[in-house]
């Protein structure tokens, strides 16, 4: 049965249908509209299940720019490590050409680029490595080197939270490649779920195949 093919179910003529309340009847439809839509999104997760992802890659990458102002003022703060600010910058970078990067991956209609694929882990991994560096180099300068005191950094809590959010993001990374390298086991099992679609006899006129639109 094809993913899109319609299912006739029988229904008892209106006549003989129990009436319902107005307030009844809207929440079925809603509850019939958020059905339908939430099939439509499986239906194109079917066709294109390297949104999953994608999805999780975008996000990362907004997480990232949104926590961005932290880490420059931590940068600037800390300006007795002179590289923080070049791997924030390298950082940003990464983040934003990971993007069109991962679409050239994943062609529409064609088959995916491998070479793209392999880049896009490249990146990954280079962002993960900056990550650390930065958390490596802060940590270091700060609480072994002795560079600032106690009531210095208690000043400063972004400092801090820059540490936190450099886990963070490394987290995101580490969930944003596992997604990717589990794409061909999990793409089998989405392609599996019923997205067929039930009509009721009673508004069959004629015999109609719908496709959903992408």
């Amino acid at each position: 049965m094809a993913e899109n093919e319609n299912i006739v179910v029988n229904e008892m003529p209106p006549e003989e249908q129990p009436q319902e309340s107005k307030g009844k009847q809207i929440l079925r439809k809603i509850g019939a509209g958020l059905k339908e839509w939430g099939r439509k999104q499986i239906v194109v997760l079917k066709r294109y299940p390297h949104r999953i992802p994608l999805l999780v890659t975008v996000l990362t990458s907004v997480l990232w720019l949104l926590w961005l102002f932290t880490f420059s003022r931590a940068a600037y703060a800390l300006s007795g490590v002179n590289t923080l600010g070049l791997i924030i910058f390298i950082s940003t970078l990464l983040s934003i050409l990971i993007l069109p990067l991962f679409l050239n991956a994943f062609p529409k209609r064609k088959k995916p680029n491998v070479i793209f694929i392999v880049m896009v882990f490249v990146f990954i991994a280079a962002l993960i490595v900056f990550d650390v560096l930065y958390y490596t180099l802060a940590y270091d300068f700060l609480y072994v080197q002795g560079g600032q005191t106690a009531a210095w950094i208690n000043e400063r809590p972004f400092i801090g939270s820059s540490f936190t959010l450099a886990i963070v993001h490394i987290v995101f990374l580490c969930l944003s490649a596992l997604s990717l390298a589990l794409l061909p086991v999990y793409t089998p099992l989405i392609r599996k779920i019923n997205t067929s679609k039930e009509i009721n006899v009673t508004d069959i006129h004629e015999t109609i195949d719908v496709e959903d639109d992408e």
